[in-house]
């Protein structure tokens, strides 16, 4: 495993295996969508759209025909934290590759006629939410739990913005990005690195860099119990109930992965057991537990019948209120054999593993972490456990019902 970071503050990651001859790259630009201003919610996420339709040298058909041909891909996306460029190829094709994302670099064209076209696909996006009852109810409940912050606003942005948005603000925004201390840049292939550094550093040698990036900071503590009801067509009804919980660099991250895993994931979880298996109240039921750089959050969810909406709530909220009577070493175990399990088996291709590397190194854990990471969950204990949930679970929630 080689870490460089270059003149230009640029981290490069770099993993060599074995194999036939394949690579893939993911390259992480920190600052997402909590950047875009007011007015022009969806900006970054169409800036990264338009990035690979097009370049000075290179027609959109030929960026992709480059990576299709190899048997690969080249897409982008963005999170509310960083964006993303990921792409795969075989190592003979790799120079050929990044002479192309090289052109998409510094010399994006971010074609007129593509972007009208672009903002209708982000926009039937955000339509297609509301024809999913999770969707739609996550969408509502996180300008709620967000409130006041750009959580609140989803990457893809707001339907009014993203019809303001002009070809300016996306040329602006992407100078904005094109910082050198915003980009990890990670590979994982089947090739020796001293083989492909040069190429590798050419590609991003001119990426200016006049700062050293800091993520901006956020809070808003959830307090008290607080629900609100939004109605969509639909025969059942959705719900939605939000908790605080550590970010990804406090204490008891990895005590709330585990405990997250308890309470929410898969068959054996206690929202599944209690209220499926025994109660018989929903379609579908369980938590998530999502990793950001400010503001954790626990979500539990459940799909009901409309009669069943206001018990299946209080269910919910009681499972929760469950963990303060303790946890079995059982649960424990088996929460934590699905954790790596899980961890493990998304390590299968380069490709994930790239992006792993990646996405710890630029939320600031460190590439160590994805082989730290497996040891740190099997390390928790159930005193953990239960100060985490007594930390952060029963100080208050705040929830969203989707009713017919």
């Amino acid at each position: 495993m080689i870490k460089n970071i270059t003149k230009n503050r640029i981290t490069i990651l770099f993993k060599e295996t074995e194999g036939k001859g394949i690579i893939a790259g993911t390259i992480f630009i920190k600052g997402g969508s909590i950047e875009d201003p007011e007015g022009k919610k969806g900006l970054t996420a169409l800036t990264m759209r338009l990035l690979i339709k097009g370049s000075k040298n290179y027609s959109s058909y030929d960026i992709n025909k480059v990576f299709e041909d190899s048997g690969g891909y080249i897409s982008t996306s963005t999170n509310e934290e960083y964006t993303t460029i990921d792409f795969a190829l075989r190592t003979k094709d790799l120079k050929k590759g990044l002479k192309i994302i090289k052109d998409i670099i510094f010399n994006p064209v971010f074609p007129e006629d593509q972007l009208n076209i672009e903002k209708n696909n982000l926009i039937a996006s955000i339509k297609a939410k509301k024809e999913d009852g999770f969707s739609y109810g996550f969408d509502k409940l996180r300008k709620l739990m967000y409130k006041g912050t750009p959580y609140q606003y989803s990457p893809s942005g707001e339907i009014e913005d993203i019809k303001s948005i002009s070809i300016e603000d996306i040329r602006n925004r992407w100078r904005e990005l094109l910082e050198g201390s915003r980009w990890v840049v990670s590979f994982v292939g089947d090739i020796p690195y001293k083989n492909v550094e040069e190429a590798i550093k050419d590609t991003f040698a001119d990426i200016p860099s006049n700062t050293v990036y800091q993520y901006p900071t956020y809070s808003y503590k959830i307090e008290g119990d607080f629900c609100k009801t939004v109605k969509r067509e639909g025969a059942q009804s959705t719900i939605l109930v939000a908790y605080n919980s550590p970010s990804v660099k406090e204490d008891y991250y990895f005590s709330m992965k585990v405990l997250n895993g308890i309470l929410g994931s898969g068959f054996t979880s206690r929202l599944f057991q209690e209220l499926r298996e025994k109660r018989g109240l929903a379609y579908a039921v369980g938590s998530i537990y999502q990793t950001r750089l400010n503001m954790g959050r626990v979500i539990a969810y459940i799909g009901t019948a409309p009669q069943n909406t206001d018990i299946a709530l209080e269910g919910i909220k009681e499972v929760i209120s469950s963990i303060k009577n303790g946890v079995s070493e059982d649960e424990i175990k088996t929460a934590k054999e699905k954790i790596v399990g899980g961890f493990l088996l998304d390590h299968q291709t380069r490709a994930k593993q790239s992006w792993y590397l990646g996405w710890f190194e630029t939320i600031g854990l460190g590439y160590e972490m994805d082989k730290k990471y497996t040891e740190n969950i099997m390390k928790v204990r159930e005193r953990d456990i239960l100060e985490a949930w007594k930390k952060y679970l029963s100080n208050g929630n705040i929830c969203v019902k989707v009713v017919p």
